[in-house]
């Protein structure tokens, strides 16, 4: 049995890869946290 406060992945880095990875679990119906280093999630894409 799930709990309703649980993840089904947790992606680290909010880099493009990392974002793309988040985005396609979110799709799929998982519950997904990303976490990074860096104060703005995918600011390197941005450059």
């Amino acid at each position: 049995m799930k709990r309703a406060d649980a993840l089904d992945a947790v992606i680290l880095g909010a880099g493009a890869a990392g974002m793309m990875a988040a985005a396609t679990a979110g799709q799929g119906g998982c519950r997904v946290a990303v976490l990074d280093h860096a104060a703005q999630p995918g600011r390197k894409i941005l450059i």
